[in-house]
């Protein structure tokens, strides 16, 4: 795996840097008057949004955000209209994502700010982050877009001082395989460019310090790993509960067992982020905090879902992909900082 190149890359700095950077953006926040964590992490995702997609954004025309916004609601009734649904939107997606945009200067205003989530909600990659952002729509101010738009530039000029060392294969590898994911209904979340991904790092950070108080509060621990971490899928033994697989211990090799073997809480498998935690109950719901292990890209918005169930989150990043369903053309067992997963409990 060492020869591979991927989008990024986790060192043993990596979560000194990225809890250097909240600490600095926090600062920043702070001398635009603003004091409130999920209000800078909603405004700082509606900037940098806007800065990055903008013009996507306003040339999407409305009949494609219905059509996609549509199919997008149907993709989860059945495993065949899934199917089916993701290649219609693959082909509408990479259409409208293969454009040529004039760049022009736009305003970010309530009617543009209304296009650019049309736009975010068409994608079906940020589902989970618009219930929070949708609330600013009918309501917000110019002078707070304004400081919305000033956390993003802030965020733009100083992300790359302290995470581009943990992306320093994200050009490379995007260029030798941007054509890939052409007509897959992933174009757009596989064409992340390099500032989504810190905005991910960056956005994490803030969530484990807005959801830390309540996630320590509940009664029971859970710690959600995506199964691209087993060393085989094929010849795990992980039995379905209500709440996930449970690892069984069944290879030492594997680097599920070697978390699980001594894990005193909760431990579940997932598939993907839409499965997380699908068959709770009341009684889960309650009770639960999450600990979410997920590839950067996945990281905010796998945190809004668990908020939005009413389970408070922490996240972990994987320490790199690992999984062939979007980077690799084969799965390769990834792994994460232990010490930092301590440090959640």
């Amino acid at each position: 795996m060492d020869d591979f190149i991927v989008p990024y890359q986790i060192k043993d700095d990596y979560y000194g840097d990225v809890n250097d950077f909240a600490e600095a953006f926090i600062g920043f926040a702070g001398t635009l008057n603003l004091d409130d964590l999920s209000e800078m992490l909603e405004g700082l995702l509606i900037g940098v949004y806007w800065e990055i997609y903008k013009n996507d954004a306003v040339v999407l025309p409305n009949g494609s955000h219905d059509v996609l916004a549509a199919l997008y609601a149907m993709r989860n009734k059945s495993k065949m209209s899934k199917d089916l649904v993701d290649d219609i939107r693959g082909m509408i997606l990479t259409k409208e994502f293969s454009k040529k945009k004039t760049k022009n200067e736009l305003t970010l205003n309530r009617a543009s700010l209304k296009l650019l989530l049309d736009w975010l909600e068409a994608t079906g990659d940020f589902a989970y982050q618009l219930p929070y952002l949708r609330k600013y729509e009918d309501s917000i101010t110019s002078e707070k877009l304004e400081i919305f738009l000033k956390l993003a530039a802030w965020f733009l000029k100083n992300s790359p001082k302290y995470l581009a060392t943990y992306t320093a294969g994200f050009k490379e590898y995007f260029e030798k395989n941007k054509e890939s994911h052409k007509m897959k209904e992933d174009v757009i979340f596989f064409n992340s460019p390099e500032e989504i991904y810190h905005l991910n790092m960056l956005g994490a950070n803030l969530m484990n310090r807005i959801f830390c108080r309540n996630f320590r509060s509940r009664k029971r621990k859970a710690l959600l790993l995506p199964s691209c971490m087993r060393v085989s899928e094929k010849n795990c033994n992980a039995e379905n509960t209500g709440l996930g697989p449970v690892c069984r211990l069944c290879n030492k090799n594997c680097n599920i067992y070697k978390i699980a073997k001594d894990f005193p809480h909760e431990l579940y498998l997932i598939e993907h982020n839409s499965d997380s935690l699908k068959g709770a109950t009341e009684k889960d719901l309650d009770e639960l905090g999450i600990i979410g292990v997920s590839c950067v890209l996945n990281l905010i918005s796998g945190g809004y879902q668990a908020s939005k169930m009413g389970i408070p989150p922490q996240c972990v990043i994987l320490n790199r992909v690992s999984c062939s369903k979007h980077w690799l053309d084969g799965d390769f067992p990834s792994t994460i900082d232990l010490e930092e997963l301590s440090t959640k409990f």
